[in-house]
């Protein structure tokens, strides 16, 4: 567990690794947090990693919020956006603003007092054709940006790219479908990115929206 320093200006950030040291061990002691659509949810994945992920970045989430609300996390409650971003229920004008994100065996969370913010990780994937996903979701500007880069370099600067897209929207609230290249251009002004550096392999970026 590792929390980033914050200001005003800046997000906190938490990253936790599920397979350090000791965390199986408390797994089952946070998994009590959840309420009980959490654990539903939980037990509709698949695949035992990703029930893992979410599970623990949930009671993460639960954690923090209690401790700086000076509530029981296991009594806190969610709303969501149309777009599935969470948030508070209750409690607007002392709750922080928050969003989560996993990939692989990371979970990385981000807080900020009073501004909307938006955090994406991701593992990279040596086999990921990621040219049709840049051409489609990139500025021409950072695809061609892409191509001049040797091939060893271009597919670990397209995860980056890809997670500060990904930030950006979360931040925003909206998802890629719904995110229109007109609101994006009225939108980036009152965005901030930060690029992250994380361990070998992942990628990742957090974003902060100004409301005003």
């Amino acid at each position: 567990m590792a929390w980033g320093t914050g200001d005003q200006a800046t997000p906190v950030l938490l990253l936790l690794n599920r397979c350090a040291a000791g965390a199986a061990g408390t797994t089952g002691a946070l998994i009590s947090l959840l309420d009980r659509g959490e654990q539903e949810r939980a037990q509709r994945f698949r695949r035992p990693d990703d029930r893992d992920r979410y599970q623990l970045g949930r009671a993460a989430l639960r954690q923090v919020l209690g401790a700086w609300l000076d509530r029981d996390p296991s009594a806190l409650r969610f709303r969501y956006g149309p777009h599935g971003k969470p948030a508070l229920a209750g409690l607007v004008d002392a709750a922080p603003h928050f969003n989560l994100s996993h990939s692989g065996d990371l979970i990385l969370l981000a807080f900020h007092a009073a501004a909307p913010v938006g955090v994406d990780v991701e593992r990279q994937q040596a086999d990921l054709d990621w040219l049709p996903i840049a051409r489609r979701c990139l500025d021409p500007a950072q695809v061609e940006s892409l191509l001049a880069l040797p091939p060893a370099e271009a597919a670990s600067a397209f995860m980056e790219s890809w997670c500060a897209l990904e930030a950006g929207l979360k931040a925003r609230g909206v998802g890629l479908a719904q995110a229109s290249e007109a609101q994006a251009l009225a939108m980036e002004p009152r965005l901030r990115r930060w690029r992250l550096a994380l361990p070998a392999g992942y990628g990742g970026a957090v974003a902060l929206l100004d409301p005003g």
